[in-house]
């Protein structure tokens, strides 16, 4: 359809829900007729135009989904689809579409589909240069063909092909990231010099002494209480052991941290692919190379990957596809990890990682200093642990292989019907290696365990030599359809319809085990006892030496069947519907749960195009509606009973299991029923427009742990026994402004999520166990929030002890353990949810002949966390642990309740005062927040300035991600996203070439 506007480089098109990016060339901006191109949204079983379509859908096409610089899929889509919220509370981002549609049993991120077909695999393997488009399906209409796994979203990557009647064009691509170090000085502590003085007056206070009078185990303690036990004993005299200390007074451990385990990181991406065809052939060739050196020293990720997709008619009825993609990773991890003295320690912040010679220095752990040097008579191995030294001993690797091959073949009966079959295959492997050498501490402690002194002989139950962790892992997966596609045109009339069947099989084998006394150049291991128990050597307990093997095997199974259908009268109304049928090998006893059908149904009107519509500045304005039920699946739960191996027992050493589920034959899929209804509009040439979409989403039959009768001998088991409720509405935006030389382009989108348990099959005695998980894991009360952040109602601080107080029966009280324990609904506060129910982006873009300078901003509104804070007690108790900055804001003397809420440092600690304060209203802060998530800064060369070489167009980049918040609302100093470490900032610089 021919429509009348600016002839854009990029031209935004909102048709449904979508937002796509036509591509327009031409030689100059001026005003002129332009042809915009239909825009195609595929759902993995068809391809539908979008104005037809009555689901809601977004769309990242090609270009907006490389504006960001990254070695991933998912992180490129972060600011940039509406709808979907990256939760960045935990060690890895986890993708919430419209809210929650479980309690945690269940998979909570949306089904992943590439080309077609559920992907299995490791999502690490796809190189997001091969993508082509992303699509979010949101709705019942648009996800629930995908059925029992469509619950919580469907997000369809399609990746690049051929296309027929096209010369052969190459393109190369390469970019280089470096991102900056990460910020150790970003939680605050206590200085050095002050940590002494806190252990100088704990060790006068004879807090140390069972330890230093330990002479079993000989359990680690700091270098400064070595000083001073060592002057008591008279080993030092006052005058050296102050200066002793006074020397690791300026020592910080960050500082050496920084300088020795970390470094910029730098990513390196190359591709190159291959396209084109002709009439009867079409094909595309990509290969792709990655190289990472990560922060943390010693860690690092390649990757390579290779890929064929073939497209053939041998007759002009018949199209058939072939496709081959291959992915190769190595995985280092050789970073010492967290630094610690041992079990329940962690490391005091005057360590240092280096001498004063520049050698790896040594660090008290697990035993005395003193013994560890000692301990054998040097019939031991060294005992001692340099954390620095263990980053040259590691060899922790991870290789990865995923080969993934896909076929179809479609036939064209008549002008109407067509059938085709699709098939994939997945195969991918796992091998991990972790190879500890016999040098590192681990190994030498391990040794030394178990070794025993009989006189002049030195007995080793576990035997000299590296010891080798090794894991083994393989999935295959493949997948079958048979479709049949109906599509017609008939005067006023339009009806697209499809209808098919599946079966989808996925198996997963695993094993690992460990080899000791490991020769890495002979390849070869020594043989150990399992059976029997060895004495230790620092005590007289029996213990046995590490039995680290273990194997395990699951196979899913799927059989579906689906339709789907839609009727358009007049371009004017559209009817559609669906509906799918699945059945598990796994789930469920009971034969009405064996097959569980999953439907929808929706309306959409074009009311621009009814004849008693005359708005000419809004020529664009469509209303539509769905409703519909998809699922969750959570196949690791059978409904029949099941035993799990747990090697052998203690004392008789005989093979023995535990039953690990009990039976459960009325265990259901999940189910999400989702009500849409969306607004689409743009005014006269497009120059704005976009999306508004309310929705309620009610996910039933959540599977979630109740309690069991503890006459079945189990404590709790899964069930459904759980409703969930989302409302929201999703906004999209877009502006086209600007002629000539110089335009402005800017997309918006806000979007507003808020859930509630409406129902759950438990009901808590206290409020505790709520309260102590401070929004990050799920709070299930009924009424609230699934995750919720609670407190304890604070009441300030004790004017005379800066105690921190509290409300028991709403009376003000210091009753901690009360407090905690009996803990009512009107003792606590509910601030709200954890999680953003308002977030969104504003995209800006400035484009200049051929210069483009783009912004992203994102914000995130309505929220809470929790900050950390001082916890005296485990200092006070003799325990080595960083102490938190808030250290220097507690209560000194009478007056400070005023302008602080830190409680004083009581001696002796308490536990229970500091967990109250911890959890109280006084640590909860607002999480609202404005981010400059990235910058894109790009030249275009073609046309006459590239008479010089092969080359059709030239592209410069250059990109900054991660650059800082604008305002946030918390004055604690936080990034309410990264509490533990802020967001390395990065800059990338990529340079694409087209021949």
């Amino acid at each position: 359809m021919n429509k009348f506007g600016y002839a854009l480089t990029a031209l935004a098109l909102y048709m449904g829900s979508v937002s796509a990016t036509a591509q327009v060339k031409q030689d100059s901006l001026q005003r002129d007729t332009v042809l915009l191109e239909e825009v195609e949204v595929s759902t993995g079983y068809q391809t539908l135009p979008a104005e037809r379509a009555t689901g809601s859908f977004e769309r990242v096409d090609e270009r907006l989904f490389n504006r960001q610089v990254s070695t991933d899929v998912l992180s490129r889509l972060d600011g940039v689809m509406p709808g979907i919220l990256f939760d960045k509370r935990g060690p890895s981002d986890v993708l919430r579409v419209r809210g929650l549609s479980s309690i945690g049993l269940t998979d909570s991120r949306p089904l992943i589909i590439l080309d077609n077909f559920p992907y299995e695999g490791d999502l690490d393997a796809i190189n997001p240069n091969d993508v082509a488009s992303v699509t979010l399906l949101k709705d019942a209409a648009s996800a629930s063909i995908w059925g029992a796994r469509a619950g919580n979203g469907v997000l369809v990557i399609t990746t690049k092909k051929g296309r027929f009647d096209q010369p052969f064009q190459l393109s190369a691509t390469s970019n280089i990231t470096i991102q900056e170090k990460p910020d150790l000085f970003y939680q605050p502590q206590v200085a050095s010099t002050d940590y002494i003085d806190i252990e100088k007056m704990l060790f006068d206070r004879g807090v140390y002494s069972s330890d230093l009078s330990n002479t079993h185990i000989w359990p680690a303690v700091s270098p400064v209480v070595d000083i001073l036990d060592a002057q008591r004993r008279g080993l030092l005299t006052e005058e050296e052991a102050t200066t002793k200390i006074n020397a690791l007074r300026n020592v910080d451990l960050r500082n050496d941290m920084s300088r020795y385990l970390y470094r910029e990181a730098v990513m390196q991406q190359y591709a190159l692919s291959l396209r084109g065809g002709s009439n009867r052939l079409n094909t595309l060739f990509s290969a792709g190379f990655d190289r990472n050196l990560q922060s943390e020293r010693g860690n690092g990720y390649t990757r390579t990957t290779v890929r064929n997709q073939t497209s053939l008619r041998p007759l002009d009825k018949l199209t058939m596809d072939i496709g081959i993609a291959y992915s190769a990773s190595n995985r280092q991890s050789n970073d010492p990890g967290s630094i610690s003295m041992g079990t329940g320690n962690g490391i005091y912040p005057y360590a240092a990682l280096v001498d004063e010679n520049g050698q790896p220095a040594v660090i008290a752990r697990d035993r005395r200093a003193g013994y560890a040097d000692t301990a054998g008579m040097g019939r031991l191995l060294d005992w001692r642990y340099r954390p620095y030294e263990e980053l040259a001993l590691a060899d922790n690797t991870t290789r990865l292989q995923n080969l993934l091959f896909n076929f179809s073949a479609r036939y064209q009966w008549s002008s109407h019907l067509s059938t085709e079959v699709r098939g994939q295959y997945e195969n991918q492997w796992t091998h991990g290696q972790q190879l500890q050498h016999e040098h590192s501490y681990f190994v030498r402690n391990l040794v030394n365990t178990f070794t025993q002194l009989a006189g002049e002989n030195v007995i080793r139950p576990v035997p000299l030599g590296s010891i080798l962790d090794g894991s083994r892992s393989r999935l295959q997966g493949y997948g079958i359809r048979g479709q049949a596609n109906y599509n017609r045109d008939w005067s006023i009339h339009r009806v697209a319809a499809i209808a098919g069947g599946e079966i989808r099989h996925t198996g997963t084998e695993s094993n690992s085990d460990r080899r000791y006394g490991y020769d890495a150049d002979l390849r070869i291991s020594q043989g150990v006892d399992y059976v029997n128990r060895y004495p230790r050597y620092t005590n007289s307990s029996l213990s046995s030496i590490p039995y680290m093997v273990s194997s395990q095997r699951a196979v899913t199974r799927f059989v579906s069947l689906y339709v789907n259908a839609s009727y358009t009268l007049a371009d004017r109304y559209t009817v559609s519907a669906s509906a799918r049928r699945d059945a598990s090998n796994l789930f469920g006893v009971a034969t009405n749960n064996k097959w569980s059908p999953f439907w929808s149904a929706g309306l959409a009107w074009n009311i621009a195009d009814e004849p008693f519509y005359h708005w000419p500045a809004m020529p664009h304005l469509k209303l539509r509606t769905t409703y519909g039920h998809a699922g969750n699946t959570d196949n690791d739960r059978p409904a029949v009973t099941t035993i799990d191996y747990r090697g052998v027992t203690t004392l008789g050493r005989f093979p023995y299991a535990i039953v690990s589920n009990p039976p459960n034959p009325e265990l259901r899929w999940e189910d999400v029923a989702t009500w849409n209804i969306g607004l689409d509009f743009a005014t006269r040439g497009r120059t704005l427009g976009g999306s508004l979409e309310y929705y309620i989403k009610t996910a039933s039959d959540l599977i979630a742990l109740v309690e069991a009768d503890r006459t079945s001998g189990f404590n709790s088991f899964s069930r459904n026994s759980a409703v969930l409720q989302n409302h929201g509405f999703d906004i999209s935006l877009y502006g086209r402004h600007g002629k000539g030389d110089l335009r402005w382009l800017w997309d918006a989108s806000f979007s507003h999520t808020r859930n509630k348990v409406l129902e759950y099959y438990y009901t808590p005695t206290t409020y505790s166990n709520a309260v102590t998980r401070g929004g990050n894991t799920l709070t299930p009360f009924v009424g609230r929030p699934a995750y919720a952040l609670l407190s304890y109602r604070f009441a300030g601080l004790d004017p005379e002890t800066g105690d921190p107080l509290g409300y028991l029966n709403g009376e003000v009280s210091k009753d901690y353990t009360s407090m905690i324990q009996r803990a009512t609904e009107n003792d606590v506060i509910l601030h709200g949810t954890a999680m953003p129910p308002f977030f969104g982006a504003l995209r800006n873009t400035f484009q200049w002949k051929n210069l483009s300078v783009s912004a992203n901003v994102t914000f995130r509104f309505g929220y809470f966390f929790r900050k950390n804070t001082v916890m005296y007690y485990p200092i006070l108790s003799g325990t080595t642990i960083n102490v938190h900055g808030d250290y220097y804001k507690r209560w000194q003397q009478p007056g400070d309740e005023a302008h602080t809420t830190v409680p004083s440092m009581l001696i002796p600690g308490s536990a229970v005062r500091d967990g109250f304060y911890r959890d109280s209203e006084a640590t909860a802060e607002r999480g609202d927040h404005i981010r400059l998530q990235d910058v894109n800064l790009s030249y275009a060369f073609h046309g006459d300035a590239l008479r010089w070489g092969p080359f059709r167009e030239i592209r410069a980049t250059l990109y900054a991600r991660n650059l800082g918040l604008i305002w946030k609302a918390n004055d604690a100093g936080l990034d309410p996203d990264y509490l533990e470490m802020p967001a390395p900032r990065s800059v990338a610089f990529g340079l694409s070439m087209d021949f």
